[in-house]
Formats: structure tokens, C-alpha cells, sequence
């Protein structure tokens, strides 16, 4: 186990006293209510964040799959001669 917090602010200090005798909770347990809740936030937003940038990416794959081929479809072949080299 780490060592215990120490909070060297005292009007930080104070306001947890505060908020705790307020909520009728230890200081331990106000401040692990607070990182609970804080760290939930944080994980939506991050989550929220990928969902967003996935659906950017699908729409950027479904816009690309909508465009017309043009003319036919390159091979190996017609970049590379009979050694591998680019033609």
C-alpha cells in the first residue's frame, strides 16, 4: 500500500472537512466518491470521443465506396516488370 495523501493546502483541507460534515461522510469516503465519479466522466468522454471519431472514419470509408471506379483496376502487373522493379 502507498502512503497516506496529504493535502498541504489548507483551504483545500478545509473545504473537504467541509463538504464531508456537509454530506455526513468520512474525508476518505467524500474523496473516493469524488474520484469515482470524476474517473466515470472521464471514461464517457473518452468513449464518446472514440464513438465520434469512428463514425467519422465509417462515413469517410462509405463516401469513398459511393465513388465511381474510373476505368479498370491496377494490378502488380502494371506497376512492376517481370523482376519485381517499378516499371
Amino acid at each position: 500500500m502507498n502512503a497516506p495523501v496529504q493535502i498541504r493546502k489548507p483551504e483545500v483541507a478545509e473545504r473537504l472537512r467541509e463538504l464531508a460534515r456537509l454530506e455526513g461522510k468520512s474525508i476518505t469516503d467524500l474523496v473516493e466518491e469524488m474520484v469515482r465519479e470524476r474517473d466515470a466522466r472521464l471514461v464517457a468522454s473518452r468513449e464518446a470521443d472514440i464513438a465520434e471519431r469512428r463514425r467519422g472514419v465509417e462515413e469517410a470509408v462509405r463516401r469513398f465506396n459511393a465513388l465511381p471506379v474510373v476505368g479498370p483496376l491496377l494490378t502488380d502487373d502494371d506497376f512492376y516488370d517481370d523482376d519485381g522493379m517499378p516499371k
